[in-house]
């Protein structure tokens, strides 16, 4: 869905919890009621992201890679790692199945390139507002104060994510759509989705 290109650890071995922590897994529920197990990736998670961005049908690929022919292998390595540069998280639904990732990449100290995936039976239910929430929680923690991303103008799902979740701004370039916004606005969005919670 933006520029950024990005068998598992054992479910069981990442205890589940409410706080989100590094190291632990944290059950959410999404707007359907159904929920997903949140946990940061790790490197042993390449062959299941393998798995998972090439199951996106070619139009999902497309608006996330820019190209409907993207080095899914390639993709897959930059989505496992984790170091001072680049960490994500994944989303597995109740079945176990991975659902979703998300990834951040630094720029510089104070800003970092974000990117998202969600399999295309859960695209519109939340899963990538959630994730985005808490990766811009987590990367305020590093010293991050502001996402960005490159979006195909198309790509309006991706667009109404940042606009609506994140009060995102967004300006047009080059033939994409360049989206930034603080990672303090995690707070925010929590808000928003605790609120459209309760009044469900």
């Amino acid at each position: 869905m933006t520029r950024v290109m990005h068998a598992t650890t054992p479910r069981s071995a990442r205890s589940a919890s409410s706080s989100g922590a590094d190291n632990e897994a944290e059950l959410v529920g999404l707007r359907d009621g159904s929920s997903v197990m949140v946990c940061p990736v790790c490197t042993q998670d390449e062959p299941e992201l393998w798995s998972f961005l090439s199951g996106l049908c070619l139009e999902s690929q497309r608006l996330r890679f820019f190209t409907g022919a993207a080095n899914i292998a390639a993709a897959a390595h930059l989505a496992a790692a984790r170091d001072g540069q680049h960490y994500g998280l994944l989303a597995h639904d109740e079945a176990g199945s991975l659902v979703g990732h998300a990834l951040y990449v630094r720029i510089d100290e104070t800003r970092a390139e974000v990117a998202v995936e969600v399999a295309d039976q859960l695209q519109g239910r939340g899963l990538g507002t959630l994730l985005i929430e808490r990766l811009a929680a987590a990367a305020e923690g590093r010293g991050i104060r502001s996402f960005v991303a490159e979006v195909l103008p198309e790509n309006r799902a991706m667009l109404d994510v940042f606009r609506e979740g994140f009060d995102a701004h967004v300006s047009f370039r080059d033939g994409t759509d360049t989206v930034e916004f603080p990672t303090s606005s995690w707070r925010l969005t929590r808000e928003r989705l605790a609120a459209t919670a309760v009044g469900r």
